[in-house]
């Protein structure tokens, strides 16, 4: 058996009507914003391709690697499930795929190893906090091929429903971490800010 071979979709094209400005611009706190930061993240890591899926309002020209495919995203009311299946369709055929919202920040590659190690073909796998399910979620290769040759996918969650699901154990509690709001968004950058003194 070969090499898995493995891509990565994280949908940003939202209008992040909590949080009252768009999350894939916001300052990481590295020197890079969250799209910068998650992309370069998921690319080190071995994702071929990464797939960020953004809205009409984000600077094309603000984001360029060679790794990275950016696809507009030109129907945002059809929300987060409509993103996922255009980043779907620039996923090799063949390829398992991590899917990874832009408002997650911790991909951690131990979580992704084990997801790897995991993941069944025809099904999907996701890291587990103390019962909580968490971020990203990996789709095994047959179930990414067939949700890409879906005409849409009208609900992400409902969708999984219809296949074998691996739950992961882990003791990273940064997989359950969601940045919606201005408070969350202050809390994350005073943890990740360095502690002087």
């Amino acid at each position: 058996m070969g090499k898995l071979s493995f891509a990565a979709v994280i949908p940003a094209a939202g209008n992040s009507g909590r949080m009252g400005s768009q999350k894939v611009s916001m300052p990481y706190g590295n020197g890079s914003g969250f799209a910068e930061h998650l992309t370069n993240c998921f690319s080190v890591y071995g994702c071929h391709p990464v797939v960020l899926i953004v809205n009409e309002n984000f600077d094309l020209a603000t984001l360029q690697a060679e790794n990275l495919i950016i696809v507009v995203n030109r129907h945002v009311e059809k929300g987060r499930s409509h993103s996922i299946h255009l980043g779907l369709q620039h996923v090799p055929e063949g390829s398992a795929c991590f899917i990874h919202n832009i408002d997650n920040p911790f991909p951690e590659s131990a979580v992704l190893n084990g997801l790897l190690t995991a993941v069944p073909s025809d099904g999907y796998a996701v890291p587990v906090y103390l019962g909580r399910g968490g971020h990203p979620v990996l789709l095994g290769c047959g179930m990414a091929d067939l949700l890409r040759s879906q005409r849409d996918l009208a609900d992400f969650r409902q969708a999984l429903q219809g296949f074998t699901k691996v739950e992961v154990p882990c003791a990273d509690e940064h997989i359950l971490w969601n940045i919606n709001t201005p408070e969350e968004y202050q809390r994350f950058i005073r943890y990740t800010q360095p502690k002087t003194g």
